[in-house]
């Protein structure tokens, strides 16, 4: 098996890709290297942890004259080799001086690893006509280089086309299908959305064509070479990547933070503590020669993409995706707007997150954006179904909650003894932002492992007010609230302006007053 996930969150995860020269642990991001040009050297990578590399099979075919070298020997690299075929300079320039046939009979002849056909990208201007024309044209071609690859043991990418208009997206990934021979899809030609920070539209279209991939095989996203844009495609289903942005910054003096790129002339400090960043001030750097401050800015971004990875898989690890994401998002406009598409699309995100698992960690709640986590939805949902018809023409006493146990909580504590083998009531707890908690489910995963933090203004009365309402349609008699902590009447109040027929179905009473309202 040349792909085997092993954890999962959201719809990321964290696999094993096996190619002919190695495994590579995803998500992963290939450094692209000029087959002409090395400025960082290979052994460099290896270093860093990069054991692959993706370089362009069409720029080797130039330079050899079309005569099949092994690129391993070449290059001078046992690891994993990817190669472009020449797409991106089909992108850029219209047309390269090879076809489809040719370009992949020769990743065959030398020896590449991963192998991507001669695609026609759509580009990021592209009419939708032309955006259609895209579509059948790359598909024509997978469908002519399939012949060629069926037997081989190197892995072939199939590009899926079509940003930024959502339904050829999801129409390129529907033939796609029809391919098998094909081990790993790509997202096509996102690069200028990239540059300009406009992550939200390629999530939007990673997660479209996730939905109708086969599961089982890899998607890679061509050109992603920024650490703040990785966790969100990752979240959003993307297991392998490229840049070279980390020397084409470099030459520009470009240097990579977390949140942005800034010129290292703009900085007075290294935000950083990579090797690079721990010896050289950002003056220091600028008093070298070109080519070595290029060299060494081009390893510090290295080391940040290396960096950004490892923390996207440590928050999956431990089940926190999500909230690394919620973090992220408060970095930059951009991120914030990617984060609203995961939000948009967290549905399906839903059908590959595992609710829990042996090694989640508690979970973080900051703010409103945490009741969108679709960890926390699905327990609310759980909760919901657990609770069923068992509400029925029952009185519901409804105990905010505020300190773990709740069940030692003394408004809880006060209402046991008098509650005991009383079927006409239910108690229940609620929380801003986990919702309804049974009292036999208050010490279990997440009510009782969970860290959050609350003011009134993270309390949402349309989101209360939803949870009543739901409560209600189970088929609750009355539904009583206990005064206390959080919850006051002036948040019964905003609940029963936005909900007005709730009017007859709550009320709210101090603890010491609920024993003359319901019948004990």
């Amino acid at each position: 098996m040349f792909f085997e996930p092993r954890e999962y969150d959201l719809a990321g995860r964290i696999t094993r890709l096996t190619t002919r020269h190695g495994s590579i642990e995803t998500p992963y991001l290939f450094p692209v290297i000029n087959p002409l040009k090395q400025e960082v050297p290979l052994d460099k990578l290896l270093e860093l942890g990069f054991n692959g590399l993706i370089t362009n099979a069409y720029l080797f075919y130039k330079r050899n004259k079309g005569v099949a070298k092994p690129i391993h020997d070449e290059l001078k690299w046992s690891k994993t080799i990817m190669t472009d075929s020449g797409g991106y300079q089909v992108l850029i320039y219209g047309d390269v001086e090879v076809d489809n046939k040719t370009i992949v009979s020769y990743q065959r002849r030398i020896g590449v690893d991963i192998g991507v056909i001669l695609d026609k990208p759509t580009g990021n201007r592209a009419s939708y006509k032309e955006a259609v024309e895209s579509i059948y044209e790359t598909y024509r071609r997978a469908v002519e280089a399939a012949p060629l690859i069926s037997d081989s043991d190197q892995l072939w990418v199939l590009p899926i086309q079509g940003i930024p208009y959502n339904e050829l997206v999801e129409r390129s990934s529907i033939l796609a299908w029809k391919l098998p021979v094909y081990s790993i899809y790509a997202i096509g030609s996102p690069t200028v959305l990239l540059e300009k920070y406009s992550y939200s539209k390629i999530i939007e279209s990673l997660i479209l064509a996730k939905r109708l991939l086969p599961p089982g095989k890899p998607i890679h996203v061509f050109g992603v070479g920024h650490p703040m844009a990785l966790p969100f495609l990752v979240a959003a289903g993307g297991d392998l990547f490229d840049s070279a942005s980390y020397i084409l910054y470099a030459r520009d003096d470009r240097y990579m933070t977390e949140t942005g790129t800034r010129n290292i002339r703009d900085l007075h400090y290294l935000p950083c503590n990579c090797p690079v960043c721990s010896r050289y001030t950002a003056k220091e750097l600028l008093e070298l020669p070109r080519q070595e401050r290029t060299r060494l800015i081009a390893l510090h971004n290295l080391y940040m993409l290396s960096k950004e990875l490892k923390n996207v898989k440590q928050a999956i690890m431990e089940g926190r995706l999500w909230e690394l994401l919620e973090y992220k998002s408060k970095g930059h406009p951009s991120l914030r707007e990617a984060f609203n598409v995961l939000v948009k699309y967290r549905d399906l995100l839903k059908q590959y997150n595992p609710l829990s698992k042996p090694d989640t960690k508690a979970l973080f709640l900051i703010d409103r954006s945490s009741t969108r986590n679709p960890r926390v939805e699905e327990t609310k949902t759980r909760v919901s179904n657990i609770l069923g018809d068992s509400l029925r023409n029952k009185y519901i006493i409804v105990i905010p909650a505020y300190r773990k146990p709740y069940t030692s909580q003394d408004e809880y504590l006060d209402l046991e003894n008098n509650l005991r083998g009383n079927n006409s009531i239910q108690v229940l707890f609620i929380h801003p932002f986990l919702g309804v908690i049974p009292p036999g489910l208050s010490s279990t995963y997440p009510f009782y492992q969970h860290e959050s933090r609350f003011t009134t203004r993270d309390i949402s009365p349309m989101e209360i007010g939803s949870l009543l309402s739901t409560l209600s349609r189970q088929g609750a008699k009355k539904i009583i609230i206990v005064e206390a902590s959080w919850f006051t009447r002036k948040l019964y109040t905003k609940i029963l302006r936005a909900f007005p027929d709730l009017r007859d179905k709550i009320a709210i009473y101090r603890i010491d007053e609920i024993s003359s309202q319901i019948p004990l």
